[in-house]
């Protein structure tokens, strides 16, 4: 099987085949999109990352500028095609309501199932204080409508009323989208010539008024209905209008990238959003392994975060907040200051906002030196945050006990402890759950898509690549956060990781630094960790020593991580000492060289530090299974 990922930026294409009874991944290949002139069809850029991963493998899989399909005896060509794209862009989408803080709340919620540009929010509420307007005066619905007809969306929401309650004001807001429901005219000699062509209206109200709703959009939209997002004022059912919204970008938007049609005609499935097969393989993996998983991913175009845990999924795509497409609303939305706060070094808001918009101008040009590689981090650092402070609005993540991350940016990072310093500085993880060891893996080749766009077509095959391929290769780090508060030149913990077969060590952990506890991957340690009084880790008193049974700790790239920074993350308000704060973190996690400090953790003084009890939990960490052990 041959599954070509076409980003906005980037097009990756891997080759899975069976290998002794196994599918496994046997070649991977990136190269630029070629959506955009001259080539303006993104076929070409697949065929060239296919011909690549021929030459690597020494097979024929393209011939006379096609893919070779079927495969054959001799194992040159493919016998399926799938794709999966993020590149089509974001759906232009207006939310119309009756109340702003419910049931538009949770259309905008809903929205993020999938890549949309909301660009206005109409509610009924907005237009109180309206009455005894002159008769010169504009009301506030004739400049909505005005707004509405120049913006051009594609699809438009229409939610509000509780299930059994009163139907009039949807009705009326039902004759505000009448008026907006067809395409944009254009103006002929001061006369409004409107097309033909109708909107899609996903209406999420009242139940008593769907016949109502469909007679006054009669012939003027193209209305589906779904069930109330709202349908009582403590509970919100996003679901349905998620997956319409989700159908309806795969339908409208998708065949309007170039050369898609013709990949759809080869592909064995159709055509996917490369966020749905996310949420696909996510909900995959909380369901299997019982715990808390959070997906994240930095596009060039759009940043998604997934959270799921078993009987619950939560998607949350920003369709316009990118780290290099999405750059602009990034900068509008969280400001350049802010992005600019993540860096070590000093360097002025303008000289910031400069690169960034070349950065957007010249989107194939690669970081050329440190200061550009710190910079693309702390972008994506803050396209995580935006992501991740919408998906709290819907539910704690305080509980997540495994992340997955990658996107561009962080799979390409040059320095694995820069990748998971862009983690945490965007999470901020608590570790408050049953399993206070938050597991952290990079997916450096993305296979997490790989696997979910395989999923329809052969279950197996994506079982099988996520336990080998996936989680096998790209562990980062073991993740413990310490929960409490102290001056910075005080003792937070003592750590001591025993490594089965090898050395022990132990360190101190001071208040307001990270530290690391080297653990390779293919070894396997004991960790102990024995808080100072006032400190807690996951859901422990304050003071009680944790300690994993023997050989229970896997290696990583990092090994093991202990966050003592305190939650929330404090930056420094004087820049100077800013930048020395995070040249310290970067420092403990391996990134840039340094003397041995308090930040990498002191070699541990004789006399225990004081706890506020000598109790002792054992912890477990997650199952390893057979073929891993």
């Amino acid at each position: 099987m041959l599954i070509a990922e076409i980003g906005s930026l980037i097009t990756r294409v891997t080759l899975i085949d069976e290998v002794e009874g196994d599918y496994r991944m046997i070649g991977h290949a990136e190269t630029n999109t070629t959506a955009e002139p001259p080539f303006g069809n993104v076929f070409y850029g697949l065929l060239e990352a296919t011909r690549q991963i021929g030459q690597m493998t020494g097979r024929q899989l393209v011939q006379d500028s096609q893919l070779l399909m079927p495969q054959t005896s001799t194992y040159d060509g493919v016998s399926h095609l799938l794709v999966v794209t993020s590149a089509a862009g974001a759906m232009r989408m207006v939310i119309t309501a009756i109340a702003s803080d419910v049931s538009a709340h949770h259309a905008l919620h809903a929205s993020h199932a999938t890549y949309t540009n909301v660009l206005q929010i109409l509610t009924l509420d907005a237009s109180s204080g309206q009455a005894g307007l002159a008769p010169t005066q504009r009301s506030w619905i004739d400049d909505q409508i005005d707004q509405l007809l120049q913006i051009d969306p594609e699809v438009i929401v229409l939610a509000g009323g509780l299930e059994g309650g009163a139907v009039e004001a949807v009705t009326r807001l039902a004759h505000i989208v009448r008026l907006i429901a067809m395409k944009s005219g254009v103006d002929v000699n001061g006369q409004y010539q409107p097309k033909v062509t109708t909107r899609p209206v996903i209406y999420a109200g009242n139940s008593a008024a769907r016949e109502t709703v469909s007679a006054i959009l009669h012939e003027r939209a193209e209305v589906v209905h779904v069930a109330n997002l709202c349908p009582t004022l403590d509970r919100a059912d996003l679901a349905p209008t998620q997956q319409e919204l989700a159908r309806l970008y795969e339908d409208k938007i998708l065949p309007s990238l170039a050369g898609l049609t013709s990949l759809q005609s080869l592909s064995a499935v159709p055509v996917r959003t490369v966020c749905a097969v996310q949420g696909v393989i996510t909900r995959f993996l909380a369901e299997r392994t019982g715990r808390s998983v959070l997906t994240l991913d930095t596009g060039a175009a759009a940043t998604a975060a997934f959270y799921a845990s078993p009987g619950r999924f939560i998607p949350t795509v920003l369709g316009t907040i990118g780290t290099v497409y999405g750059l602009p609303e990034l900068m509008a939305t969280q400001g350049v200051a802010t992005l600019a706060r993540w860096l070590p070094f000093a360097m002025a808001t303008s000289d910031v906002s400069e690169q960034l918009l070349n950065r957007t101008l010249r989107p194939y040009i690669l970081p050329a030196s440190r200061d550009d590689v710190y910079l693309a981090h702390a972008v994506a650092c803050e396209a995580l945050r935006a992501a991740l402070a919408r998906l709290r609005e819907q539910t704690s993540l305080d509980a997540v006990d495994w992340i997955i991350a990658g996107g561009g940016i962080l799979a390409h990072t040059p320095q694995p402890g820069l990748a998971l310093l862009t983690i945490l500085d965007a999470l901020e993880p608590m570790g408050t759950s049953d399993q206070p060891i938050i597991d952290v893996h990079l997916d450096t080749l993305g296979l997490l898509v790989t696997a979910g766009a395989i999923a329809e077509l052969n279950p197996e095959a994506a079982l099988t690549l996520v336990d080998h391929d996936l989680l096998s290769n790209v562990p980062l780090a073991r993740v413990v956060t310490l929960l409490g508060e102290g001056p910075s030149d005080t003792v937070a913990a003592e750590v001591e990781l025993k490594i089965v077969g090898g050395a022990t060590e132990r360190i101190e952990v001071k208040h307001g630094t990270l530290a690391r506890l080297p653990l390779p991957q293919g070894r396997y340690g004991e960790l102990t960790i024995r808080p100072a009084a006032g400190v807690r880790i996951g859901r422990l008193e304050p003071g009680e020593t944790i300690a994993s049974d023997g050989g229970e700790i896997a290696g990583s790239a990092l090994g093991v991580v202990i966050d003592a920074r305190g939650r929330p993350l404090r930056l420094a308000e004087d820049p100077v000492a800013r930048r020395e704060q995070i040249s310290a973190w970067l420092i403990a996690l391996n990134v840039e060289p340094g003397p041995p400090t308090a930040t990498s953790g002191l070699p541990s003084k004789p006399e225990a530090i004081t706890t506020a009890a000598e109790t002792t939990t054992t912890i477990e960490a997650p199952p390893v299974s057979a073929e891993e052990a």
